[in-house]
């Protein structure tokens, strides 16, 4: 059988660059999600009040709160280079 291999095709190497374009594009998404991330680090606390003042004593109310701690991990993660140039 032969080969569908074509040592002309147009394939995207490591050594290629990508259009300034797409760079920008993806540069400008970058800081649209360090920026939320950041904001929702120092928001997401807030959250943590009606359930500590409440208690933690369900499953449902403890998933809630690891769920909310995990966000609250990945957004301070996330958002810590936010406006640091």
């Amino acid at each position: 059988m032969p080969s569908t291999h074509n040592d002309n095709a147009s394939t995207s190497t490591p050594g290629e660059r990508l259009p300034e374009h797409v760079v920008s594009m993806i540069a400008q998404l970058a800081r649209s999600l360090e920026a939320v991330a950041f904001w929702s680090a120092i928001a997401l606390p807030f959250l943590y009040v009606p359930l500590l003042v409440n208690g933690v004593g369900t499953s449902a109310q403890l998933t809630a709160f690891l769920t909310l701690l995990a966000f609250h991990a990945l957004a301070i993660v996330g958002g810590y280079r936010y406006n640091r140039e």
